[in-house]
């Protein structure tokens, strides 16, 4: 048993297994795909949107009272963005006997972003949702930039930056490319 702790072995450990457990992942964190209805219901696919521009997904129910508040800000920063590429994602999570709320609400509110259904919560659990509002900010490239629960004042200028960063990123890039077809 001596051996086992002796210093030589312990050093041997912390310099070639340790470190070797340890050593950060560079995954990327990707948002899962989905493919949800409209309220009309007509499908709508995240894959399809990304590559105009980042896509917020929301998630909300009626009776959640900071889910409208935020959904309102965030309509004067969908509206603000749209024409540069950002889509808005609202997911509803309405169960079944409050489902016949969320479009009188929609179209009393004005929101112009796509509504959704999740009534079967698979999107929900996709995106390990454990209270709402949770927001979700994916980068054109599918990668999730940015999640937030609950709602504050104020969050929502924390969200228009993150979004302005991505645009900027998207001009640099498309600039880049533009830059290498002209040296071709």
């Amino acid at each position: 048993m001596r051996i086992l702790f002796s210093k030589p072995v312990l050093l041997l450990f912390f310099l070639f297994i340790f470190p070797l457990s340890v050593q950060p992942k560079e995954e990327k964190n990707t948002a899962p795909n989905f493919v949800a209805k409209n309220l009309d219901g007509k499908k709508v696919e995240l894959k399809e949107l990304l590559g105009n521009g980042p896509v917020l997904v929301s998630f909300w129910s009626t009776s959640c009272k900071p889910c409208i508040k935020e959904l309102n800000e965030l309509q004067k920063v969908y509206k603000k963005y749209k024409e540069k590429g950002f889509e808005i994602l609202a997911i509803n999570e309405d169960g079944p006997r409050s489902i016949s709320k969320v479009r009188p609400m929609v179209e009393g509110l004005k929101w112009e972003f796509p509504v959704l259904w999740d009534q079967s919560k698979d999107v929900f659990r996709k995106y390990h949702v454990l209270g709402i509002p949770h927001t979700v900010l994916i980068d054109k490239s599918g990668e999730i930039r940015y999640t937030h629960t609950t709602y504050r004042p104020g969050d929502e200028e924390v969200i228009k930056k993150k979004i302005e960063e991505l645009l900027d990123e998207q001009k640099e890039a498309s600039q880049e490319k533009e830059g290498e077809k002209s040296e071709k």
